[in-house]
């Protein structure tokens, strides 16, 4: 492969954070790998095409989200639902600055578009979440330090949402 060296780098660089994009969106860390690996697989077999685009960490992160999107189902109870109730772009940043911890600048290297998108794209999720009933958005809202499980429950007959972080199973 032409730029083995780039590639690798890329992938050492990137791993962790997708491994832990990938749980959280999966539920699993099998399924996690799984995404992972076939994002990767996809790139690698791209990669002087990726390398050539405008941005190689947006196509990246386009893959990564695309192989989460189909390893991840909206139902009643899924680790975190955020993907369910807000666009792709929304819902990633929520998850990377607020679930995983990442400073604005963090996330959006990680996505491959700049901080103000970043700034831009949690600014309109919150107005969003604003919309949902509160049983929803508290959940929605919770960091990494202020877990879901505090938050009251939805009235009977609503969905249960709850956020788990990766490192919650260690």
């Amino acid at each position: 492969m032409a730029f083995f060296l780039e590639y690798t780098a890329f992938r050492e660089l990137h791993l962790d954070w997708y491994l832990r994009y990938a749980y959280v969106r999966t539920g699993e860390w099998t399924r996690a790998t799984h995404c992972v690996e076939a994002a990767f697989d996809a790139l690698s077999s791209g990669w002087t095409t990726v390398l050539r685009s405008e941005c190689p960490a947006a196509r990246a992160w386009q893959l990564l989200r695309e192989q989460a999107g189909e390893r991840t189902t909206c139902s009643e109870g899924h680790s975190w639902s955020v993907h369910c109730l807000l666009r792709d772009a929304q819902a990633d940043t929520v998850l990377l600055h607020h679930h995983l911890g990442l400073s604005i600048k963090q996330t959006a290297g990680l996505m491959g578009i700049d901080d103000h998108a970043v700034r831009a794209l949690l600014r309109s999720a919150e107005r969003a979440i604003e919309q949902f009933p509160p049983c929803v958005s508290s959940r929605l809202r919770t960091t990494r330090s202020t877990t879901a499980h505090n938050a009251p429950p939805c009235a009977p007959g609503g969905n249960s949402y709850d956020s788990k972080s990766p490192t919650d199973s260690s």
